[in-house]
């Protein structure tokens, strides 16, 4: 990066005028991996995790940190981001066609922008910052080196984080489905489960029943029947789950399935192919997969079916919702075709026919008709949920139970009916408090009982007597009170000579509400320290240091604070 910057701003300004207005100009050819090395992906667009789709590709780094990472194309650095979670260090790079690639968990940038950002968090002493250079500022050329790879952020091991977003709408984009990038890969993807539902109505709402779960047998490559080749008895009303392994040549990762299709007797009864999202529009996974069965595997587990409240934008075909409708008992061909964003396919082909209905479900006892388009608040001893309109993908009904009071809670363990019914939206919880004295009140939060009996934060504050807070999970829930401080320990012993090593750190941590914000002050000066949550340390690095080494002593003041106020203090000396 280190050229006439005038010149490159100027060229950038014309080819921007020249390509006009585009949204969606990414073509293949136009941009070259942001690595030297043959690439390997860890992870692929659109898989499908808890609460959002993965929006780009992760690309391995052969295990460690420090790869040079290089613009895919000509552009200019439009937004640098470093916080603790999320992307960690991450460039967003706008390209004069109308797109911005991403370049994301970064171990640190070129140096100019490293001094940018350096200067800037000094600034607003702060370790997360958030910046927005103009054309003229970072102006690069395709191939230059702009950061180092890393293992920043929620990463969980060391990879490069890539996208293509639609610079307008900030739209991300399936870079390998486009032909934007390639990688090797000839593996169609494995089919591995097929999941029968049925649906009823129960006063009004509708009610899934997984009736069966089915194993598959790969008769050739790409070709897939049931285990059970009888021909499948299903209901009057039936839709399927499939569940599907997508792998790419040289890696054991799973991988995400680009397009699903369903046939029925020939006729495309739904189809769903993922180009690309909104990030508004990301959560809807939840919808897209059978919810319960995605939680327990790697793989992706697609719902064959469209819940009424589902926006994404990737389905292509949906007749009768997705619903499977014999009208007599004659036998029909039910063909579901997966494929892979590099075009291989494999095909799930049975023959169902109509059995008997099946006896529908009860109601479970003192459950209540909640309609996903309307508001609806419901109590039950001292519990109150306030349920918005839109929260839900569909309508359910809403059950809850009174369970017994734990040793170190401040109110019984309330079921807010079941965990694995996805929401979209927030809904609000509120628990009578009881009379928690004053000295309490501030500490005070709801935290959620997991399967194993360990309470974790929820969030939430006391008012007027109750503890409230906006939640996205349904779970057992309850009130307790975070009176530990966090805990804070030196990486070294007051009074050491620290003069040959390159950083300072602590190890913080919480035991309930989570770390707040900290401060570390060197000679009475605030000091630059980096947030690694998911090793719980911050660190400081003495290159970039105010402090030089002269062989003095300095003293060192670090202070923590937690999600409700309670504080842990350091102070020390070392000499550099």
């Amino acid at each position: 990066m280190g050229r006439d910057k005038r010149r490159i701003s100027a060229w950038f300004g014309l080819a921007c005028l020249l390509a006009g207005v585009h949204t969606a100009a990414a073509q293949p050819g136009y941009y070259r991996q942001p690595m030297d090395h043959t690439p390997a992906l860890s992870a692929n667009f659109g898989e499908m995790r808890p609460g959002h789709f993965h929006s780009g590709i992760d690309l391995k780094t052969e295990g460690v940190t420090g790869k040079r990472v290089r613009a895919a194309a000509d552009g200019y650095i439009s937004r640098i981001a470093v916080q603790p979670g999320g992307y960690g260090r991450a460039l967003y790079v706008t390209h004069p066609n109308g797109t911005t690639t991403v370049y994301g968990h970064l171990l640190d940038f070129a140096d100019e922008v490293e001094q940018a950002v350096r200067d800037e968090q000094y600034r607003r002493r702060s370790f997360t910052v958030e910046l927005f250079p103009d054309a003229s500022q970072f102006p690069v050329r395709q191939g230059d080196v702009i950061a180092r790879s890393g293992n920043s952020g929620s990463s969980g091991g060391p990879h490069l984080h890539f996208e293509v977003r639609e610079t307008a709408s900030q739209k991300p984009v399936n870079v390998l489905a486009r032909g934007l990038l390639k990688v090797t890969d000839n593996i169609p993807p494995y089919v591995v489960k097929l999941h029968v539902i049925g649906v009823d109505t129960v006063q009004g709402v509708p009610v899934h029943t997984v009736r069966r779960t089915l194993g598959v047998q790969r008769t050739a490559a790409g070709t897939y029947r049931l285990a059970d080749t009888t021909a499948l008895r299903i209901g009057p009303a039936t839709y399927f789950g499939v569940e599907v392994a997508e792998r790419k040549n040289g890696v054991t990762n799973p991988m995400g399935t680009y397009r699903i299709q369903e046939k029925v007797d020939g006729q495309v009864v739904f189809e769903l192919a993922n180009d690309g999202f909104l990030f508004s529009q990301t959560r809807y996974v939840n919808a897209a997969a059978l919810y319960a069965e995605n939680l327990k595997t790697r793989n992706d587990v697609f719902r064959l079916v469209r819940l009424p409240n589902n926006k994404l934008p990737i389905y292509t075909a949906v007749r009768r919702k997705g619903i499977v409708t014999p009208a007599d008992s004659s036998r029909h061909r039910v063909e579901i075709m997966a494929e892979d964003d590099s075009g291989n396919a494999s095909v799930l082909a049975f023959t169902v026919r109509l059995g008997d209905a099946p006896r529908p479900p009860e109601a479970p006892e003192g459950a209540v008709p909640v309609l996903w388009y309307r508001d609806k608040t419901i109590e039950d001893g001292g519990m109150r949920v306030t349920l918005p309109a839109n929260a839900l993908y569909e309508s359910i009904l809403f059950t809850s139970q009174i369970g017994p009071r734990r040793p170190d809670s401040f109110s019984p363990v309330y079921r807010v009916h079941e965990k694995d019914v996805p929401l979209q939206g927030s809904y609000t919880l509120s628990l009578e408090a009881g009379d928690i004295e004053p000295r309490l009140r501030g500490k005070v939060l709801l935290a959620e009982v997991n399967d194993k009996g360990i309470a974790g934060a929820a969030g939430g504050r006391w008012t007027n007597g109750r503890v409230e807070g906006r939640l996205r999970s349904f779970g057992r829930y309850c009130i307790v009170a975070d009176t530990v401080p966090p805990g804070i320990v030196p990486s070294f012993k007051s009074g050491a000579d620290l003069s040959a090593t390159a950083t300072l750190s602590f190890t913080i941590g919480d035991n309930l509400s989570g770390i707040d914000r900290y401060e570390v002050l060197i000679d009475g000066q605030w000091a630059l320290f980096e947030y690694d949550p998911k090793n719980r340390r911050i660190t400081h690095r003495f290159a970039h240091s105010p402090v030089k080494a002269t062989g003095g002593v300095h003293t060192i003041e670090a202070t923590v604070t937690d999600g409700v106020g309670n504080v842990a203090r350091y102070k020390g000396r070392f000499v550099r």
